[in-house]
């Protein structure tokens, strides 16, 4: 089983691989307020590095920008808008 540290290190690997080809760099939120674990899922929060950098709304990334870790598997992917939603993992509603 994946304690929050270690799911964390595999969603930013996840990240870097699939964001290899996009035009933008992204990268997670360091807070711990973009973390959350509901379940059996760990939860982590990325946006345009420039975002995270800066909180310039100008580099705003639209779109689900969630990825979920398996506890115990590690296995990662993205979240839809509707899962997004509807999980809520970082408790916004």
């Amino acid at each position: 089983m994946y304690t929050i540290e270690q799911a964390e290190r595999v969603a930013a690997d996840y990240l870097r691989e699939l964001a290899a080809d996009w035009d933008h760099e992204v990268a997670m939120f360091p807070e711990d307020q973009y973390k959350a674990q509901k379940g059996e899922f760990f939860y982590f929060a990325f946006q345009g590095a420039k975002y995270v950098a800066t909180r310039d709304d100008k580099y705003f990334l639209y779109g689900p920008c969630q990825i979920s870790v398996h506890s115990v598997t590690g296995e990662c992917r993205l979240l839809s808008t509707q899962e997004s939603l509807e999980i809520d993992p970082f408790d916004a509603r």
